[in-house]
């Protein structure tokens, strides 16, 4: 028997963190191997758990490395797929922190779009957990069809560098050509027998040994940074629900199963049970993908149910199993990218019989889909200054031909914004913070804020400046809670976003000591003391306490700062509003003036033309991190942060599946721990 080893191997992709794992099995560190997968995997058919092909792997590695101290993690289910395996990969892998996992589901995910995704969210979030672990995959084959998944899932394994090892390309042929008789190796045509599971560990150690040696061509690079998701992602972060964490919004005819899991391959267990035509439980979940896992009995009959999400119809779920192997664990999808947020899902025995020899066995809810962002309606200021541009250049719906402002992200009691969708929709940003700490990463496991803030911290605002504003200053933390009855100073940042030809803003002053400076502002020397800079298109300019600073008529632009409305007025050009002068503040703005000025040139960067796809970082301080995204097709990045602010400043496209265009402002809670975004467009980001 002539096995072509060779042509299994798909793909050797990056092999560092497998190579990391060598060299610690050389040491002699202890380790942890986990398998990932279905009835395959769990050793269907093989006559000893330990002749299965996972045993045979991890036995490899205990012979090639006899110093090492192993761990055996089979964490193999009959009859699942790649989507029950995004919901359970942290449980019942990921917790026992292992060092290698090797995942395959290439004949119980049909050779399609769907599980392409379930499967690339499996591969994501097992290459995501904080301890690194190498990955590698292979693909089964059905023996008779010569059925697989293996195409769609070596686009995943491809993109995502992982080893990946064929039994279609070296097994499988060998049945084709009449080499190797069916009955050898498999009595069902799917499940091996105890030589078939020898000959797929033996494809999946030739690819490990050839690695291990270095006998082969790689692609290492030591790049941990995910690239963008293929497809759209909306099973990486699967939540399964049981009875021991689920959110019921009714329960009538059903029983809790509290009966305890001794293993994971006991799997009708930790739900509910209802034998009654009628008995009705509900679920409240959160996200755009929903599934529900429940029995199929060979032990007929058995009892009918229909699933309903928001109140409508949408699978009929039959206990009724029509095979003589065994009772089979199914999920169903029920929601496939549907509007992202709240839905609840209800499950109804609709047919049931005095026959019945088993109940209806409910296992569990399945919910995916990042939670939802918060969007923001904003509040407007009408000035002496402002103009119509924010109404007709970005298409708020504010009247009036003097609309200075946009507060796109703001919980100042000057203007504050209101959740515009979702379950807070119509809440003040301000009654968030203060009741839902959770949003924000603000509360700590004793209930406590986490953060070192009383309000919410940031504000956002889109500035439009017909004419042009007062010559001001702004005071810093610890002037303004002693002078502004304990508000925050006033750190900010501008962006511009348009501006003339020939625009400029003032930043600084000429004044060359604090002498200087009280004679030209009290002798209205405003030509001598006022500095003014160019600026164009894409500028960033960032403005501490104590800069002199003004926006001249012409320019729109993006400011994130403190969450503070304190402006002390120098000189307002001697204007007029409702016949009188506006209220000026020589005195305060005096004593917070900084002398001398920091030289222009260190005030102004262009960041106009950023790369494509890529967090560029703008600046960064105690106060707030502001970045800008310029996003061609698809981007994904981490969000770390406690939440994220977002603005849209041009174009169009999706966040995480949500609709975005032009003028939108939404914070990313601090539960949303990825972002994907889609489409054509440029955000402004900041987060503390």
């Amino acid at each position: 028997m002539n096995i072509d080893y060779e042509s299994g191997i798909k793909n050797i992709g990056n092999t560092d963190r497998l190579k990391k794992v060598f060299e610690r099995a050389e040491k002699g560190d202890n380790l942890t191997i986990a398998f990932l997968g279905g009835s395959i995997t769990q050793g269907s058919l093989a006559s000893k758990p330990e002749l299965c092909y996972a045993a045979r792997v991890f036995a490899w590695w205990e012979k090639t490395f006899p110093k090492a101290k192993f761990t055996f993690i089979n964490a193999g289910i009959g009859a699942t797929d790649s989507q029950f395996g995004c919901a359970r990969a942290a449980e019942d892998v990921l917790s026992f922190k292992p060092d290698v996992i090797s995942i395959e589901y290439a004949v119980n995910d049909d050779n399609n779009e769907h599980f392409k995704e379930t499967y690339e969210g499996a591969v994501r979030k097992l290459l995501s957990a904080k301890n690194k672990p190498a990955v590698y995959t292979f693909f089964n084959v059905c023996y008779d069809t010569g059925a697989s998944a293996e195409e769609k899932h070596l686009e995943i394994a491809k993109y995502y560098d992982i080893p990946a090892f064929s039994i279609k390309s070296t097994i499988y042929p060998l049945l084709t050509k009449g080499e190797l008789a069916h009955g050898d190796i498999t009595p069902d045509e799917l499940h091996p027998n105890d030589k078939g599971h020898e000959l797929v560990a033996s494809v999946i150690t030739y690819g490990l040994e050839k690695i291990r040696k270095g006998d082969c061509e790689t692609v290492n690079n030591n790049n941990e940074t995910f690239p963008t998701p293929v497809t759209t992602n909306g099973y990486e972060d699967s939540v399964r629900y049981r009875n021991n964490n689920a959110d019921l919004a009714f329960c009538t005819g059903w029983t809790a199963d509290k009966e305890p899991q001794d293993h994971i391959t006991d799997i009708f267990k930790n739900g509910w049970t209802a034998t009654e035509k009628g008995a009705k439980i509900a679920f409240k979940v959160s996200g755009s993908c929903i599934g529900v896992q429940y029995r199929k009995t060979m032990q007929l009959p058995a009892p009918v149910a229909v699933a309903k999400v928001d109140g409508k119809v949408v699978a009929t779920l039959d206990a009724n199993f029509d095979e003589t192997w065994g009772d089979k664990l199914v999920l169903d999808t029920l929601l496939d990218h549907g509007e992202a947020g709240e839905h609840v899902v209800e499950i109804e025995i609709t047919e049931a019989h005095k026959e019945d020899k088993l109940p209806f066995y409910l296992v569990s809810v399945i919910a995916s889909g990042n939670p939802e962002p918060l969007f923001l309606k904003p509040a407007f200021a009408h000035t002496i200054w402002g103009g119509t541009r924010l109404r007709e250049d970005y298409g708020y719906e504010e009247p009036g031909d003097d609309i200075g402002e946009c507060w796109g992200i703001s919980a100042h009691p000057n203007g504050e914004g209101i959740v515009k969708n979702g379950k807070y929709a119509g809440e003040k940003l301000s009654t968030l913070w203060n009741e839902h700490p959770e949003l924000f990463g603000n509360k700590g496991e004793d209930g406590k804020a986490k953060l070192p803030y009383d309000r919410f911290p940031l504000l956002t605002k889109i500035i439009d400046a017909k004419a042009d504003l007062s010559i001001q200053v702004h005071p810093d933390d610890e002037y303004a809670k002693v002078h502004e009855n304990g508000s925050f100073g006033k750190t900010e940042c501008w962006y511009v976003l348009d501006c003339p030809e020939n625009g400029t803003l003032v930043i600084g002053h000429n004044a060359k000591d604090k002498a200087e400076l009280e004679s030209m502002i009290r002798e209205g020397r405003w030509n001598e003391f006022i500095r003014e800079v160019p600026v164009k298109k894409g500028d960033f300019i960032q403005i501490n306490p104590g800069t002199v600073h003004a926006i001249k008529g012409g320019i729109l632009l993006l400011e994130t700062q403190q969450n503070s409305d304190i402006t002390y007025r120098v000189y307002d050009y001697d204007r007029l509003q409702n016949g009188k002068p506006r209220q000026l503040h020589v005195d305060q703005s005096i004593d917070v003036i900084t002398v001398p000025a920091l030289p222009a040139k260190d005030s102004v960067k262009n960041f106009a033309d950023t790369p494509v796809n890529t967090l560029a970082e703008m600046y960064s301080c105690k106060y707030y991190t502001v970045l800008k995204a310029n996003v061609e097709g698809k981007m994904s990045f981490e969000n770390n942060a406690p939440f994220m602010c977002i603005s849209i400043i041009s174009g169009e496209g999706t966040l995480n599946g949500y609709e975005v265009k032009k003028g939108d402002h939404l914070i990313m809670p601090e539960a949303v721990k990825k972002i994907n975004a889609n489409g054509t467009m440029n955000m402004i980001l900041s987060y503390i």
